[in-house]
């Protein structure tokens, strides 16, 4: 086991937490120059556990449109543009 790992264990021991957070993990990975999961399996390994990754909570406004498909995040913008791609490899192929 690589030392960086045991003094980071060692810290979660001393502040009395028996699970870390994926950020933690990843800054950790960072600086030894390996993936985070391979630090996540280390300290698993150890018996500590890894904190649930929840997502970003966005709030909508009153005046939002409660039906977006346009422009808030996640949006699926299916328009287009012109077409001329398409136009362009049919015609312009020769047979």
């Amino acid at each position: 086991m690589d030392p960086a790992i045991e003094d980071f264990a060692t810290e979660l021991l001393d502040d009395d937490r028996e699970v870390f957070t994926y950020a933690e993990a990843s800054e950790l990975g960072d600086e030894m120059g390996v993936h985070a999961y391979v630090v996540i399996r280390e300290l698993k390994a150890i018996g500590f556990g890894m904190a649930p990754r929840e997502p970003e909570r966005r709030v909508r406004g009153y005046r939002s449109n409660s039906h977006d498909r346009w422009y808030g995040p996640g949006a699926c913008r299916t328009h287009g543009g012109s077409g001329w791609e398409q136009i362009n490899g049919f015609g312009g192929q020769q047979a």
